[in-house]
């Protein structure tokens, strides 16, 4: 395996770097806070990610959007500065289409090959190395990583047409958000018929009206303590992205549209670093109660 580098610290960062140091070796890492790194053994903290094009020629990156992957990228004191040509980039970042076809573009004019890699799962899934990886790019450059991915992924999708991985982790997400937003909804017309939230979403969760997502947020919903495993706030960036990519094909997306409503408000009333299903509360407070 050639020289591997790391880019991204954060909730999801962290466990898909463990996995992978369990059967590689990962010869540098960045993170924008240093103090992130201070548990990782063995392996080289560097100060900017320009460090890491020059000693490492395969570098995968989870990072929070596309203003941190452009600058993480391609700014002042970016990866591309003293990238090699013939090396990889595997982005698992969620990320906008436009974004992702703008870093292919320019990691090529650097001879360099591209790999979108989003994943779908949580912190308690990266933990377990059970994410469910996308991926979309060179089939060669694939290759050379489906090892590594491996490592942290209970299952991969491999669809060769760039653009792909990182569409359908959006259109994933919108599913998500709908089907929570839907929740939302149920239980304040539930509660508001006199029957209590931790029985209506019982009954949900046994009718054909169950949804996995609501599911496995069931718990936290009923506790109302929403401890953040993926924030509403980076929810609604996708749902942004989602959009952009609905206007892109002129194909109207009605319910991911009005769940994005749902999430702004639930922004509004300072949710936005709470997990994603707070929305549940923002139904509440659009109604006056508490």
């Amino acid at each position: 395996m050639s020289e591997l580098g790391f880019i991204g610290l954060g909730k999801m960062g962290l466990p898909v770097l463990r996995a992978i140091m369990e059967k590689f070796e990962v010869r540098a890492v960045y993170n924008r806070t240093k103090s992130k790194a201070s548990g990782l053994q063995g392996v080289k903290i560097v100060d900017e990610p320009f460090s890491l094009g020059s000693s490492c020629n395969i570098i995968f990156a989870i990072l929070s959007d596309d203003i941190v992957c452009e600058s993480v990228f391609f700014g002042e004191k970016g990866l591309s500065r003293t990238i090699q040509p013939q090396s990889l980039v595997v982005n698992l970042s969620t990320v906008s289409p436009d974004f992702s076809q703008y870093a292919s573009r320019k990691f090529q004019e650097l001879h360099c090959a591209y790999l979108e890699a989003p994943v779908l799962g949580n912190t308690g899934l990266a933990g377990a190395k059970k994410l469910v990886s996308l991926v979309s790019g060179p089939e060669n450059a694939y290759k050379t990583v489906s090892s590594v991915i491996d490592t942290y992924s209970s299952k991969v999708f491999y669809m060769p047409q760039p653009g792909s991985a990182i569409k359908m982790k959006l259109i994933s997400n919108m599913v998500m958000a709908v089907n929570l937003a839907a929740a939302g909804e149920a239980i304040l017309l539930a509660e508001k018929s006199g029957i209590k939230k931790d029985i209506a979403l019982d009954i949900l969760g046994n009718s054909g009206a169950e949804s996995r997502i609501v599911t496995l947020k069931s718990d936290t919903i009923k506790a109302g303590t929403y401890e953040p495993e993926f924030l509403l706030k980076d929810m609604v960036k996708d749902l942004s992205y989602a959009s952009g990519l609905s206007k892109s094909l002129s194909t109207p997306i009605p319910m991911g549209s009005g769940a994005m409503q749902y999430y702004i408000a639930a922004m509004s009333i300072g949710l936005g670093n709470l997990d994603f299903s707070s929305v549940v509360r923002s139904f509440r407070f659009l109604v006056g109660s508490s």
